[in-house]
């Protein structure tokens, strides 16, 4: 299954095993700790029931599909449904809706307010409501590739359905970069550092201080004596990453999220999210969950969405060239040998969605498969790229093409080159930088292979090459390869908007 998949289900899972313990000691579940899908206990309901958190989950999903965009509105209607209908649930019963959540969903109920503002503001309102029903955000924002400042707008007006409280919202952005990075390549520790350094001067002080321990200390180091696992925002943020950091497999994770005690469902659900993301779920624990078909038809169906329709081209032609429309100048990507147009994780669109929207430029993403060379790219694409000029990025193979091909230079006026396979026609790569007179760019990861030929071109005094360490072929560690354009390629470039881009 996919990641995507995966996390949903982990959700699930986590907030099923932890719905029976729900407000158990922490001391009374280290003597008799919860280690399988249990029934009844803190409510009378089977095993494998799911609570509100994964029941608002799915009324999330159930907007985002139906609307193919956030839709605040929409989402509130859904969230009405699961509450007054008891659409979304495991066995037809809702249940355990918290306070503050209950109280804003019937504001928007009786209509006394707009969706955004049914929310309460009071700094006494931040239960983990709204971080519970992040993660279909979290993914969906991902894919959608929003920069930063849009990303925090979002955040801000979906927490704010119901819980308006900055400390709230605060806790909501943390966990949404947190599973950008997680998606992005990094690992779960990586993730945790890049979340510490981002700039949370958007919040107050009081915001900041209250996730300073979070923030500026390796908290999960700590002994479990100082972790709350409380309904309070800060607490159930903690402990989900503390938990994930200190375990090494989903079950691991899981179990040791809900025998924490306390909030064991939501903290259950988010630690079972993030394990689901890395490790992938456990299979016998899904196949006791209540309803379980229901829930992964709703798993799929979300992931079809996000890859089908938020992140797409403007225009696909025949599979083989994916466009983004801009301006008459023209990032053009030749991918690797046998590569589609969309990349692992769909890197390629990605990349093609942030230099879009950052420089304004037309982008194209030229697949490779044997029948189709450079010379045949660029014969099918005239109309774009007659009167273009063109920034090339080409990846291993698609790098040898672009330099082995000279009736292209002309209109190429930069040129990056990325892991390219030098000993594949030496004498041709060597003929084509010699003739070559715009700007040109080797980027090689210090582990692919080509590295060690590098003496072969160095010679070249119209060369630039530029070694990324720690990085292999596939550039597969984080999102680096996202931003080598940028470092390389546009680094003079005008940026068409003045606001920052961070995605």
């Amino acid at each position: 299954m996919s990641r995507i998949v995966d996390s949903i289900l982990g959700f699930a899972i986590g907030d099923a095993m932890g719905v029976p313990v729900k407000h158990k000691n922490r001391e009374d579940l280290i003597k008799k700790p919860i280690v399988k899908m249990e029934g009844y206990g803190t409510y009378a309901l089977p095993a494998g029931t799911w609570s509100d958190d994964t029941s608002m989950v799915l009324a999330t999903i159930s907007s985002l599909i139906s609307k193919h965009e956030i839709n605040y509105d929409d989402m509130m209607k859904s969230f009405c449904n699961f509450m007054n209908n008891y659409e979304f649930t495991s066995t037809g019963v809702a249940f355990d809706i918290g306070k503050t959540t209950k109280e804003s969903l019937f504001r928007y109920y009786m209509r006394k307010g707009l969706a955004t503002e049914c929310g309460d503001s009071d700094i006494n309102s931040n239960g983990n409501g709204a971080l519970a029903r992040m993660l279909p955000i979290a993914l969906y924002t991902f894919y959608d590739d929003m920069n930063d400042t849009e990303l925090l707008k979002t955040v801000r007006l979906v927490s704010s359905l119901t819980h308006a409280h900055e400390y709230s919202i605060m806790g909501c952005y943390i966990f949404v970069k947190y599973v950008h990075f997680l998606m992005s390549g990094y690992d779960k520790f990586k993730a945790y550092d890049k979340v510490k350094e981002l700039n949370y001067y958007k919040f107050s002080e009081n915001a900041r201080r209250a996730y300073k321990r979070f923030l500026t200390t390796d908290f999960y180091k700590l002994d479990l004596d100082y972790i709350k696992s409380s309904g309070y925002v800060v607490d159930t943020l903690e402990a989900t990453i503390w938990t994930l950091l200190n375990t090494n497999s989903f079950m691991e994770s899981v179990v040791g999220a809900i025998n924490l005690g306390g909030y064991t469902d939501t903290i259950g659900a988010l630690t079972g999210a993030l394990a689901g993301l890395i490790y992938g779920i456990d299979d016998s624990l899904l196949n006791e969950i209540q309803n379980k078909d229901y829930l992964i038809s709703f798993a799929h169906k979300f992931d079809e969405e996000l890859r089908l329709n938020i992140l797409k081209f403007d225009e696909i032609i025949d599979d083989r060239y994916g466009i983004i429309k801009g301006s008459k100048d023209v990032f053009f990507i030749k991918v690797g040998s046998s590569g589609s147009i969309y990349g692992y994780q769909n890197k390629y669109l990605k990349m093609a969605k942030r230099v879009n929207y950052k420089y304004g430029l037309t982008v194209i993403v030229a697949s490779n498969l044997a029948d189709m060379t450079l010379e045949d790219d660029f014969a099918r694409l005239d109309s774009y790229l007659k009167e273009a000029d063109i920034y090339f990025m080409g990846i291993s193979n698609g790098a040898c093409q672009g330099i082995q091909k000279e009736f292209a230079c002309k209109q190429i006026k930069r040129m990056l080159l990325v892991n390219t396979p030098l000993m594949i026609n030496l004498h041709k790569t060597k003929e084509g930088i010699q003739n070559y007179q715009g700007k040109l760019t080797f980027v090689f990861g210090s582990k692919d292979p080509s590295f060690n030929y590098l003496p072969l071109i160095q010679d070249f005094r119209n060369v630039n090459v530029a070694i990324v360490p720690g990085q292999d072929h596939n550039f597969s560690k984080g999102d680096e390869f996202l931003y080598l354009p940028d470092k390389y390629l546009f680094n003079d470039l005008e940026v068409r908007l003045n606001e920052g881009f961070d995605s």
